[in-house]
């Protein structure tokens, strides 16, 4: 991703003095509720504003012009993106929301890569998504040093990888599930992230049947 690289750029060629005032680098979350055959799913980047003025020419358009939030959609889908600050944190924050059935539709037929990985959607059937979400870092993205490790680890010190799912239903994931199956949550620190692939998964209901209700009260 290209706000990861913006990180790693920093680590491997900017001065230590650099690299500990702009400790906090890069948050990713991401999430999706649906309900009623309608999604919504965001996907939110935090990054510090100082290390983000490195890499553009215009701050104030910092997020319509980052490459990992290009994400074409049509028809019924809707895409917004909106930028701004928290603390010493630039914030952008994409949304796309619009019938869950065009939504896993357009998704699944997006090309892959880097950010696309990120957005696997599938529709198994007319009730059921399949969410399968990697982060996979590019190899110039892994540490080449002991020392290039140990500088990434303390500018991505508190900054995590997350995805949270809100649905009818959560029939099974990688992730931690609430007690009554409606939502899961998947954190994994960013350090860890940026070294390894992680993938995040989970299959969903979309909509339960009238009677779920009642078979409910007996399971």
């Amino acid at each position: 991703m290209q706000l990861t690289q913006i990180c790693l750029a920093a680590a491997k060629g900017l001065a230590l003095i650099l690299m500990f005032t702009l400790v906090a680098c890069i948050d990713l979350k991401q999430s999706i509720e649906i309900s009623d055959d309608f999604a919504s799913y965001q996907m939110e980047t935090r990054m510090n504003a100082a290390l983000a003025q490195l890499d553009a020419e215009n701050l104030g358009k910092f997020c319509e012009s980052n490459d990992d939030l290009q994400v074409e959609v049509s028809g019924s889908l809707k895409k917004t993106i909106k930028q701004s600050y928290e603390g010493e944190d630039i914030v952008c924050r994409m949304e796309i929301v619009g019938p869950i059935q065009e939504f896993g539709e357009q998704m699944s037929e997006m090309p892959k890569g880097d950010l696309t990985r990120m957005l696997n959607f599938q529709m198994v059937d007319e009730t059921t998504l399949r969410i399968e979400s990697t982060f996979e870092p590019s190899g110039d993205m892994i540490a080449s040093s002991a020392e290039e490790k140990a500088m990434i680890s303390a500018m991505m010190q508190g900054r995590v990888l997350t995805w949270s799912v809100k649905a009818p239903r959560i029939i099974e994931s990688s992730g931690e599930i609430s007690a009554d199956l409606t939502q899961v949550d998947w954190s994994v620190p960013m350090a860890m992230a940026i070294q390894s692939p992680h993938t995040f998964t989970a299959t969903v209901k979309v909509a339960l049947p009238w009677y779920q209700p009642v078979l409910d009260l007996f399971s």
